[in-house]
């Protein structure tokens, strides 16, 4: 089991609209703040607080919830300009 995790402050999540609640479309957001669900193994989604990094919503803050399965997909977490699994 790693000790990385999921997500934290300041990853990207390139996110399509089946990955949000009420999502509708995809959205990539730079995460500011964990809100509530990511340290609780049982919950299935993780409350997250962020800025759009593109489109025409750039720079706008945004609460929403997200799936954690979607968050295990490769491509999903952008951590320091990488994806955890591209990490040496």
């Amino acid at each position: 089991m790693s000790s990385e995790p999921l997500i934290k402050v300041g990853d990207v999540l390139r996110l399509r609209a089946e990955d949000w609640a009420f999502g509708n479309g995809p959205v990539a957001i730079r995460i500011s703040h964990l809100r509530h669900g990511h340290d609780i193994p049982h919950v299935t989604m993780i409350a997250v607080m962020g800025t759009f990094v593109s489109g025409p919503r750039t720079g706008q803050m945004m609460l929403l919830s997200v799936f954690k399965h979607a968050l295990r997909r490769p491509g999903v977490v952008e951590r320091d300009g990488r994806t955890p699994e591209s990490a040496p």
